[in-house]
């Protein structure tokens, strides 16, 4: 699978810049299965495990992504939100006080209160080390 992963990043790669919108279509689908190799990896690692496989995942310096507008991605800081219940999870900003979290999870307004640290939701996490810029070869 992971071979798979890396042939579709290098094909995403050489098309033409903005082809791709950023955890759309196939692209979300793309992620969530280098989720499922890098919590395989981690499992059998153990404490060795050294993080996520980064070659398999797209980032905000592949020009051929259109990415969200606001933060993460244009390295602005994220606000972490608990939600009863339901875990916490990262929005853009408390700016607008965001019900939307970057996982595309939403919650009634006044349902939730922020927090601080990272999210305990495994896909804001990931979206916000998108935001971070970091070469195409490194793992």
């Amino acid at each position: 699978m992971e071979r798979l992963l890396l042939e579709f990043r290098s094909l995403v790669r050489a098309q033409p810049a903005g082809s791709w919108e950023h955890m759309r279509d196939y692209d979300l689908s793309f992620e969530r299965l280098a989720d499922a190799v890098d919590a395989s990896a981690q499992a059998q690692q153990g404490a060795r495990w050294k993080g996520p496989d980064l070659r398999m995942r797209c980032t905000t310096g592949d020009a051929v992504y259109d990415w969200p507008e606001g933060s993460p991605y244009d390295g602005g800081t994220t606000v972490t939100w608990n939600i009863p219940g339901y875990g916490s999870h990262a929005t853009p900003d408390d700016e607008h006080l965001s019900i939307h979290a970057l996982c595309g999870f939403h919650w009634a307004q006044g349902e939730g209160r922020t927090v601080s640290g990272l999210p305990d939701c495994h896909e804001c996490r990931r979206e916000i080390q998108l935001g971070a810029e970091r070469p195409r070869d490194s793992r």
